[in-house]
């Protein structure tokens, strides 16, 4: 009965990994080995290096991070946002969009009723000279993305 009960235990570990992953994993799969592409991957070492130096909110919020994800190709990569936006449309709800100097950037959230550390915040920037994809994966909300910008920042 004990064998029983942890080879269901063991089997049961990649249906639960595969529940966190986020419905974008394809896409930087795909991407992030191309020649063309520049991909970095931010995980818990290193989201805990970040933290020295931040404000006491901003270690907070990093401590909820489980990843953070970007892509960037230098020109316009319309088919990888393309792609992108075609992915989330469903279960993501768009934060807001700003235009300018040629570039159109666009901010998305899913929040899973579930699960709350499984947030995603998706930002894609399209520009003419450089177009990024970056995905924040962890225990987050809204107010704690702004955060993000004063990283490294001394209080």
């Amino acid at each position: 009965m004990k064998r029983l009960l942890i080879i269901l235990a063991l089997a049961m570990i990649p249906w639960g990994l595969s529940a966190q992953s986020s419905i974008l994993d394809g896409i930087f799969d795909d991407y992030a080995g191309k020649k063309e592409y520049q991909s970095v991957i931010y995980g818990k070492t290193m989201l805990s290096i970040m933290k020295e130096g931040a404000s006491s909110d901003v270690k907070d919020l990093l401590d909820g991070i489980k990843m953070i994800r970007i892509i960037s190709y230098k020109g316009s990569a319309d088919v990888l946002c393309d792609k992108v936006l075609a992915t989330i449309r469903k279960d993501y709800r768009m934060i807001s969009k700003i235009s300018g100097d040629g570039r159109i950037s666009s901010f998305y959230l899913y929040e899973p009723e579930k699960r709350k550390n499984d947030m995603s915040f998706v930002m894609t920037v399209l520009g003419p000279e450089e177009s990024v994809i970056m995905e924040i994966i962890g225990d987050f909300d809204v107010k704690d993305i702004s955060r993000l910008s004063i990283i490294g920042q001394k209080k």
